[in-house]
């Protein structure tokens, strides 16, 4: 390994181009193998991740090296922004793929749609084509490769040929490592780029310059192939005089000598308030001391310019510039050396503040104020990839709220650019889409939206067949929003509906906080379904779940168990009439919950319908006191407003209803105060129905042994200490009766 790793660093320099004419059965090869669904399997993509990772670290020494001819890359900078980089991005992915590529519940959904279970895929985009630049050419070109792995594309890099060396390196890291079939490497300039982008890919992910882009996205129109574009800009840095002047010169100094001013998202000019901009060329003096003690050039900290051509085009800008050096301004050709060069100027239109140098120059643009700064950032660049504001906490609100970029970091040099998991990238003409972290999967995935329509939900979905006579009313009653502002967009606000919701923003709402509950299923398959619509774990309680939910969730939720009962009833065969009573009932506004296995005992539509007229809100029972209560009500309500009925597992030694009706009356529940009774039969009875938030619970079983014991809130507390003795009177005056 080691002869491997020597044999490597001697050759790096020896870049040999991918011929023209192998290129589009490379292409081929990538396309043929994501189709097989090789790169799909999780385990898959992790394999290669970690085989990647190694395949790094046992070449460190060649990319140090390599880094280092160049572009005369420190070392520390080496590790720093390459090798350790990349390291860090590749286990950071790999210990949270399987978190990322699991399906997501689908936001924003109202609770009546859950119960088809919308749900977000994660699906691979495809063969992708991935090309790199020069100035961080390990960090720019895997990290992206990281991204696309990940997302179980299959993938080419494109390395650039401006660094030859490290494309090399990569070259050899690349097919070492991966599935050959999956991914590879094409070497080259203009010509093999120009092939690859004639190649049909489902994504092209580039970082470089603007013109370069431009070619990019203009081939990738014609076929519709989506890009990601990692651009530049000339991104301003503003200083006001309430910065710390000292800070900013320190911080802005170190993102113009990083990588000698190579990157991106460094600031390309500076405006600083006119008040302190002596004191802040000043300080950048004594912080480039204290970077350099004994010379820039002389310095192993500091890099060279990438090539020749770059080299020259940076000097033509300090020729033509028509401000004043201030600081620095040596240069060497033969080093491909820059000094950092502070230069003094005068107006927004000097060459070193239109155009993106892309070096370590430092124009500064003195400013009357803080008004004049954001125009000129506005004038020179509108979508800028950075922005650096220095000062006060209002001023850099302000900066943010009035100006646009890719990013922002507040009091430093482009420190948001640097947080391997924070998503980077532009806006507008500084670049299209971001990547890192979880975004670099986002950015090769698709998020493939799924829904699943269970068969016994077809009564529901009866009103989005023909013909249509009859169906629109209920159509909008499922489905149409109300808006809660007026014609000229003002919020509406009533304080008596305020009042009466009790601030919950709905009437159901208001019920449910002074102890109504809501409905909920207790039928064995709608409780399921209801649990499974609702996203409700085994341990959670179906009515605290409701409970927990803000307004108007717990509205929606009630809507989705009464859809979920009715096809429920349908399914099994209720009796005629009971579905189109909860669609009269709901259709008034008011809220039946129908909780029964025995659907047979079904209250009569007609009947029901009329004693729903006289206010109650609920009608909920259950099992084997179905006909008792079926009794009470076709019996005593036609003269009686009785409010809701909760029964549960209620099993008298025989049908009861006049002793439930006198103790009904005796409470007041004859003037239709909306309150809610559960009927059962032992204290654990009497518990889940205060629980539930009950207003009355009835009992026909003289066991109330511990009811001291159990505190609840609400309303219901207030009548717990009388209750034993109502219901043994109550019970035995309904013997009488």
């Amino acid at each position: 390994m080691t002869q491997d790793l020597v044999s490597m660093a001697s050759i790096v320099s020896e870049l040999k181009y991918t011929p023209e004419g192998s290129i589009a059965g490379v292409a081929a090869g990538v396309r043929n193998a994501f189709n097989s669904h090789k790169t799909k399997p999780i385990e898959f993509r992790l394999m290669q991740l970690r085989k990647l990772y190694w395949g790094i670290k046992d070449n460190e020494a060649a990319i140090i090296q390599a880094c280092k001819e160049d572009l005369g890359k420190p070392t520390y900078e080496t590790y720093l922004a390459e090798i350790d980089w990349c390291k860090n991005d590749i286990v950071f992915v790999t210990q949270n793929l399987y978190k990322w590529a699991k399906d997501e519940a689908a936001p924003d959904i109202p609770l009546v749609n859950k119960l088809l279970s919308p749900r977000i895929r994660k699906d691979p985009l495809g063969a992708v084509l991935i090309i790199g630049t020069y100035n961080f050419p390990m960090n720019l070109s895997i990290t992206p490769l990281v991204g696309a792995i990940a997302a179980g594309c299959t993938a080419i890099l494109k390395p650039s040929e401006s660094a030859p060396g490290v494309a090399k390196v990569l070259q050899h890291i690349v097919e070492s490592s991966l599935d050959a079939s999956c991914y590879g490497v094409v070497q080259g300039a203009v010509p093999e780029t120009t092939a690859l982008l004639n190649e049909k890919w489902d994504k092209i992910f580039y970082t470089g310059g603007v013109n370069v882009a431009k070619i990019i996205a203009k081939k990738a129109a014609e076929t519709l192939t989506p890009v990601t574009l990692e651009l530049g800009g000339r991104n301003p840095a503003i200083v006001t005089k309430n910065a710390n002047v000292r800070l900013a010169a320190k911080r802005l100094l170190w993102g113009k000598v990083m990588n000698a001013g190579q990157v991106c998202i460094s600031q390309n000019y500076i405006m600083v308030d006119k008040e302190v901009v002596d004191a802040f060329i000043a300080e950048i003096k004594v912080v480039l001391k204290q970077f350099f003690p004994d010379g820039v050039k002389e310095s192993e900290d500091f890099g060279r310019i990438v090539n020749v051509r770059q080299w020259w085009r940076l000097k033509k800008m300090l020729e033509e510039t028509k401000g004043t050096i201030v600081i620095g301004g040596d240069m060497d050709e033969s080093q491909r050396y820059l000094e950092p060069t502070v230069v003094l100027v005068n107006s927004p239109t000097d060459p070193l503040v239109a155009d993106e140098s892309f070096g370590p120059l430092l124009p500064i643009l003195p400013v009357e104020d803080l008004d004049t700064a954001i125009r000129i950032a506005t004038e020179v660049h509108r979508t800028p990839l950075g922005l650096y504001p220095f000062g006060n906490k209002q001023e850099t609100e302000r900066i943010m709220r009035e100006t646009q970029s890719g990013g922002v970091s507040v009091n430093d040099a482009f420190f948001h650019g640097i947080i391997p998991t924070l998503a980077f990238g532009g806006v507008g003409d500084s670049g299209q889409g971001a990547y890192r972290g979880k975004s670099s999967f986002d950015c090769f995935s698709h998020r493939r939206s799924v829904t699943t329509t269970p068969g016994w939900m077809e009564s529901l979905l009866d009103v989005r067949y023909p013909p249509y006579k009859g169906k629109l009313a209920k159509f909008k009653q499922m489905s149409e929003l109300k808006p809660d502002f007026d014609r000229d967009g003002k919020v509406k606000f009533s304080l008596v509906s305020y009042v009466l919701s009790l601030g919950a923003g709905s009437k159901t709402g208001g019920l449910v906080r002074i102890g109504i509950v809501p409905a909920q299923p207790v039928s064995k398959t709608s409780h399921l379904r209801c649990r499974e619509a609702l996203g409700i774990p085994k341990s959670t309680d179906i009515l605290d779940h409701i409970h927990s939910l803000p307004q108007p969730a717990q509205d929606e939720a009630q809507t989705a168990i009464r859809a979920i009962e009715r096809a429920a009833m349908v399914e099994q065969e209720a009796q005629p009439g009971l579905v189109e009573l909860m669609t009269y009932l709901e259709s008034r506004g008011l809220r039946m919950g129908l909780c029964t296995r025995n659907f047979e005992y079904a209250h009569p539509s007609a009947v029901c319908a009329r004693h729903f007229d006289s206010g109650t809100a609920w009608l909920i029972f259950r099992e084997s006191y179905s006909a008792p209560v079926t009794h009470l009500l076709q019996t005593f309500l036609p003269t009686k407003t009785f409010s809701p009925i909760i029964t549960r597992e209620f099993r008298p030694p025989k049908p009861n209803p006049a002793g439930i009706l006198h103790i009904a009356e005796a409470w007041g529940l004859e003037d239709g105060a909306q309150s809610v009774i559960m009927v059962g039969d032992s204290m654990d009875d009497m518990v889940a129905g205060y629980k539930a938030g009950a207003a009355t619970v009835l009992l026909s079983s003289k066991d109330n042994e511990g009811l001291e014991r159990h505190e609840y809130t609400g309303v219901a507390i207030e009548r717990l200490d009388d209750l034993v003795g109502m219901l043994e009177e109550g019970f035995e005056e309904g013997e009488k009766s």
